[in-house]
């Protein structure tokens, strides 16, 4: 007898199978979308995703071949392999934000910022202050965040003409705000030295507006000598005086170094002293501990700085009366009394040297940065023999033969430092100096190289104008090496043509 029907609520139905919804992870794309488990639209350098999210947008680096060597890129590069994480300017840019003034465009160019000195910190320098202390005083200063998406703007205008346009509306914009701010808040010295840094480098590396950099430098000591009377303390309190202006003593302490930095290597540049004592800044940290602008050589900036201000002393003394071997000329104050004499010049300027050929670099992992100081060590040596030069004119030959001889170390350091490092970024000055003395074709050819590749890889328009100068220094002097006359020297050459050279 068959089994009665079930009804048709009981009916066996066919099972559903049901697959288990979930991510997979995706192995394709960037990483920062692999790390989130999205789908990434392999928008290279930066995918759409992390532009919507204003996300770093991070990429493996491509693998070797099994038949390739893994270090073969990190030799062809002289130092580490190169992340490709670096923005592309033209790739990097959204038309529809071209404005340059919407906030998504500004959000642009700030990561721009970040990701550039992102990139160029190594893991050996402790201190990204370029992002540790002038991000921080953007996010509650709008003024000091327009400075940093008008040197962004700037810097990608190098890169790509088609940004000039909108720099040039940023750069404006920048210019009003440092104005307003030191008409409204003039003791603001903390936000107001940031800013006049920042316009110091934009126009520093634009190098096409005459002075404009020096005239903020200019601003930015007075800015530091607003709250404080430098006439009525003395050098001992200097250093705490200023600092009392700050809110932030870390801060404090890097503004005043990238201010000092600066402030020497204008005064070697433009052949005058330093602005303000700016050798109290150089040493306010340990000098065991790298700094962004001179890494370990912050003793050596110290006696540039010093040999600087002798070297005013001793314009002054040579264009009030001729120095000889027989005389003792003396600088005297406004009302007649005796301030300093040649004899004494000349004996700092001794113990300044031996101070240069006693100093030890401090202990450091980093090669380029042992390199970097060494190197300012040379140059140091090389302006100390210039001043020494322009005093001691008997000894003129064996003082020539000095510098030089200081050409060969730098050429050597250069030589071994890493392209394109960071510690690259500061090179200019022991570049531009020992191209200045050097006379054999290896050490110009050298030079020159290194020159033109950081011309390339940073397009720095001051870096463009200081080769030009060296290029003109050395035909002048292949032109006039059989002929019986005067040596010509780079100070001739930016004086008669105008030129204001920036070596930071």
């Amino acid at each position: 007898m068959p089994p009665a029907e079930l009804p048709s609520t009981q009916r066996c139905l066919p099972r559903r199978i049901v697959k288990k919804r979930g991510t997979t992870r995706e192995r394709t794309g960037c990483l920062t979308c692999r790390r989130r488990k999205k789908r990434c639209d392999l928008g290279y350098p930066i995918c759409k995703e992390c532009v919507r999210l204003n996300y770093m947008c991070k990429w493996e680096a491509p693998r070797p071949l099994a038949h390739e060597d893994p270090g073969m890129d990190s030799l062809c590069l002289g130092g580490p392999a190169r992340l490709s994480s670096a923005p592309d300017p033209v790739v990097f840019w959204v038309n529809e934000h071209s404005d340059g003034t919407s906030p998504m465009s500004r959000r642009h160019f700030l990561r721009y910022y970040t990701q550039t000195f992102t990139h160029l910190m190594t893991t050996n320098m402790e201190n990204n202050s370029f992002l540790s202390v002038l991000l921080p005083m953007a996010m509650h200063s709008p003024p000091v965040l327009n400075m940093l998406i008008a040197w962004s703007s700037a810097h990608l205008s190098l890169l790509d003409k088609s940004f000039e346009h909108v720099a040039m509306q940023n750069r404006c914009a920048a210019l009003s705000d440092l104005r307003n701010a030191l008409e409204t808040n003039p003791a603001n010295v903390e936000t107001n030295l940031a800013m006049s840094l920042i316009l110091c480098s934009l126009e520093s590396i634009m190098a096409d507006n005459g002075d404009a950099w020096y005239l903020h430098l200019v601003g930015a000591s007075g800015v530091i000598s607003y709250s404080t009377d430098i006439t009525s303390i003395c050098d001992d309190e200097y250093p705490s005086r200023v600092l009392e202006s700050f809110e932030d003593d870390h801060a404090a302490r890097w503004l005043l170094r990238n201010f000092a930095y600066r402030d020497v290597v204008m005064a070697v540049a433009r052949d005058q002293a330093p602005l303000l004592s700016s050798h109290h800044f150089l040493t306010l940290d340990d000098p065991l501990r790298p700094d962004v602008y001179f890494g370990l050589a912050s003793d050596i900036l110290e006696i540039v700085s010093h040999t600087a201000v002798l070297n005013d002393k001793l314009k002054t003394m040579i264009n009030t009366v001729q120095p000889g071997p027989e005389t003792d000329s003396v600088i005297e104050s406004n009302n007649g009394q005796s301030l300093l004499s040649l004899s004494d010049i000349a004996a700092k300027l001794g113990a300044l040297e031996t101070r240069l050929k006693q100093w030890t670099c401090p202990p450091s992992e980093d090669m380029a940065l042992r390199l970097l100081a060494e190197s300012y060590r040379s140059s140091a040596l090389i302006f100390l023999y210039r001043v020494m030069r322009r005093g001691y004119l008997d000894n003129d030959n064996e003082l020539t033969s000095k510098a030089a001889a200081q050409v060969a170390p730098t050429v050597d350091s250069i030589e071994r430092m890493p392209i394109r490092s960071l510690a690259e970024c500061t090179l200019l000055f022991p570049l531009f100096l020992a191209g200045g003395e050097a006379t054999e074709e290896s050490h110009i050819k050298t030079i020159r190289t290194r020159m033109l590749d950081m011309i390339d890889s940073r397009s720095f328009r001051n870096v463009e104008v200081a080769l030009s100068v060296l290029e003109k220094l050395w035909r002048l002097r292949m032109a006039r090496k059989s002929a019986d006359s005067a040596r010509v020297d780079w100070l001739d050459i930016i004086r008669r043509e105008g030129i204001n050279l920036s070596l930071s």
